[in-house]
């Protein structure tokens, strides 16, 4: 340890040579000095109880304080050495001390010119008061905010919810994958369950089997594409009765087109369905009553016209006019009452058979087989008929069915023409989104705005200029419901009509 000191303080003298040994001049340095050291020595260890009761995160210049520490450090202990030197000439050490204190307060001056910037926009403490006083204004406003909005919430779900138990209908709701989350006191009081036990289990206790495979079905489908559904099911009442309802549903999306809600009805249509289907039973009924008579007559009906020729044999009329005469109106009678009995036969057929089997067919061909099958009328008018074919020259649909279409709408034309004027018919085809549109136009007698709306009713002519039964406009519109389709009707009186037959596309 002797041999340390020496080499610390060999070939020097100590400091208090310089005093002379002044006691009072070497005293007054060595208590002043160690007093400054003591306080350089504290302030480290309170930036190190700083250091350590922050975290890292909370302070953003926690190193800034680690090197001044370092440099207070550093401070202290060149105090410590002028101390020590003025008896024992540790120069050597003192040195050593000075040159890391020297870089430390560099390192410390350099840094702290880069952050001074940063340190002036540091808050005041009175700012930093006025500013927590301001966060808190804000805080409290907007707690208030959120209170207020959330009694606004509160008050339109009240109304929702008693908006949705108001109403008769059954309300629903489902999240994005279909699990139901939300049935309104409609479904309760009707099926008599509890709100407790409402789950999406529910609806496959409550709808009956035969319904419920094709509802899931469907219901599954419009969930995986996004699309409305819709189905007619049979729902199970408290008492145990099962209800025809119509059943809806439609997705409700976010601004990314991604479904956060489904929103559905049910309704009640049990007194519908059941009168649709007392209808039915009662069409069929006469549907079978119409065909029944009008085959039972057509016996009797040739049976007279057979006693009629028998008479006009046996009983030649010759020269007597009014026996001619009462000839004439039977056989006109009889005529009359043939062909009803035949258009019954129609309609009935129409009405009690299945769609036929599409086929493709050629619409020129068509045209022209009418041309030929009334060629008698077509010349002894004068008419022309222009078609218009290109863009629908084939169609697909009942050869049969559209030769009886085409057969009704153009010989109307022809028979129902404008008595100043030759006819023209024109006929035209287009394709309309998934539907064939043929339109008939002619240049007749045209249909006055009030008969417009009874046209394609059963056994309603309007006009006495043509001989008919008013069967083949109902004929028409039957054969287009066979194809989903519809037929509209455009006429003014002295001017023309077109009819316009809309049939969806097949095959």
């Amino acid at each position: 340890m002797n041999s340390l000191f020496d080499t610390l303080d060999s070939g020097f003298m100590p400091h208090g040579h310089c005093y002379y040994w002044e006691p009072y001049i070497m005293w007054s340095h060595a208590i002043s000095d160690s007093i400054i050291a003591l306080a350089y020595l504290t302030i480290p260890l309170s930036l190190i109880k700083i250091v350590r009761s922050r975290k890292e995160d909370d302070f953003a210049y926690m190193w800034m304080l680690l090197l001044f520490a370092v440099f207070i450090l550093g401070c202290g202990a060149t105090h410590i050495m002028d101390v020590v030197n003025i008896w024992e000439p540790w120069y050597r050490t003192d040195s050593a001390i000075r040159i890391i204190t020297a870089l430390a307060s560099i390192g410390t001056a350099v840094l702290l010119v880069r952050i001074t910037p940063q340190l002036i926009m540091v808050p005041s403490g009175r700012r930093w008061k006025e500013l927590n006083e301001e966060l808190k204004s804000l805080n409290e406003q907007l707690e208030q905010n959120v209170q207020t909005r959330t009694e606004e919430l509160e008050k339109l779900a009240a109304r929702y919810k008693f908006l949705s138990d108001a109403i008769p209908q059954i309300i629903w709701t489902a999240n994005p994958i279909g699990k139901t989350e939300y049935l309104n006191k409609t479904w309760f009081t009707y099926t008599g369950q509890k709100e407790e036990e409402s789950t999406a289990s529910n609806w496959n206790s409550r709808v009956h089997p035969e319904d419920l495979v094709p509802a899931r079905a469907a219901w599954q489908e419009s969930v995986e594409k996004g699309v409305p559904f819709e189905a007619k099911i049979r729902i199970a009442s408290k008492s145990g009765e099962y209800c025809w309802h119509l059943s809806r549903a439609l997705p409700m999306t976010n601004s990314q087109g991604q479904i956060e809600n489904w929103f559905g009805t049910a309704t009640n249509i049990h007194d519908q369905v059941t009168k649709n289907q007392q209808l039915e039973r009662t069409n069929e009924e006469l549907d079978n009553f119409v065909y029944t008579a009008s085959h039972d007559l057509k016996t009797p009906i040739l049976n007279i016209d057979g006693l009629l020729q028998l008479m006009k044999a046996k009983i030649p009329a010759n020269e007597n006019k009014d026996l001619q005469n009462i000839y004439a109106r039977i056989d006109k009678s009889v005529n009359q009452l043939r062909e009803t009995i035949h258009d019954l036969a129609d309609i009935t057929r129409i009405q009690r058979e299945p769609a036929e089997e599409s086929h493709w067919i050629n619409l020129p061909e068509l045209i022209e087989e009418f041309k030929v099958n009334h060629q008698l009328l077509y010349e002894s008018t004068a008419a022309t008929l222009d078609a218009d074919l290109e863009e629908v020259e084939i169609c697909c649909i009942s050869r049969k069915h559209m030769r009886s279409l085409l057969d009704n709408l153009l010989s109307n034309a022809l028979k129902y023409r404008h008595p100043e004027r030759p006819p023209h018919v024109q006929v035209k085809s287009e394709l309309e989104d998934q539907y064939y549109k043929i339109s008939i136009h002619d240049n007749g007698i045209g249909i006055a705005p009030e008969h417009q709306p009874k046209v394609f009713d059963m056994f309603k002519r309007f006009h006495s200029q043509a001989p008919g039964t008013g069967v083949g406009l109902y004929i028409v519109k039957k054969i287009i419901e066979k194809y989903d389709g519809r037929i509209s009707l455009q006429s003014a009186p002295e001017i023309g009509t077109t009819f316009t037959v809309w049939l969806k596309q097949k095959g």
